[in-house]
């Protein structure tokens, strides 16, 4: 018979990953979720950044709920994943020439050795450096220390709330743009987690959360319906 794991010994068998560790790791999926213009690799870290916040929930709530928690983000992934792909996301149309389209991936995208990456990849490195910068050192001073939540959620939160906010700031994509709407929900429900722990209110974060994703992929369906000329 096959010894299935439960919640504790999952928990246990990835303790080496909570506290300060799952912090680092949500900053940096945020980073390539900001920097990385492919969906897939976005997705991909927004996926990870779900489960590793799973273990920060499990500090603050039941780790059955945490649970929870991750497996509500991992849906959300299937949802903007099946859209992606219905819509065909990224691709020029089909209706332009061959060369046409040559002309337009060599328009936007740059050479970087043998390397070619989009035009807005400098630029996109640079913020999240910056931003990165700042966040790390905000979080560690006490006088912006967050009350009530363990001293490794500064940085988690921040992570999460700056760079949400920087990539709603940079895209008009509904899909990338839902992206860092979604990192910055999971900041703001890291921190609430630990003021409201009801399970109505946790109920409800879950279901807008869900209802967030529905809206995202409704508008990345209607935005298709532009030429990806204006992506």
């Amino acid at each position: 018979m096959i010894d299935i794991p439960n919640i504790f010994d999952l928990l246990a068998r990835f303790a080496f990953l909570r506290g300060a560790p799952a912090a680092v790791l949500v900053l940096l999926t945020a980073a390539v979720i900001f920097v990385v213009r492919d969906w897939r690799w976005s997705l991909l870290a927004l996926a990870v950044q779900y489960l590793v916040a799973g273990l920060l929930f499990a500090d603050l709530l039941d780790p059955r709920l945490a649970v929870v928690k991750s497996l509500v983000g991992l849906f959300i992934c299937l949802i903007l994943h099946i859209t992606a792909r219905q819509v065909n996301w990224g691709r020029l149309p089909a209706d332009i020439t061959p060369q046409e389209a040559a002309r337009l991936r060599r328009d936007r995208t740059i050479h970087f050795g043998r390397y070619r990456l989009p035009t807005d990849f400098p630029l996109r490195l640079f913020l999240a450096l910056m931003v990165t910068l700042v966040v790390w050192a905000v979080s560690q001073r006490p006088a912006y220390h967050l009350p009530i939540v363990p001293d490794h959620f500064n940085l988690a939160v921040y992570a999460l709330v700056g760079m949400g906010l920087a990539h709603l700031s940079l895209t008009t994509e509904p899909l990338r743009a839902g992206m860092g709407l979604l990192t910055f929900l999971t900041g703001f429900e890291l921190y609430y987690s630990a003021l409201e722990q009801s399970l109505a209110m946790l109920t409800f974060l879950a279901v807008a959360n869900l209802v967030l994703a529905l809206v995202i992929a409704a508008l990345s369906q209607a935005r298709h319906a532009y030429p990806a000329l204006l992506d």
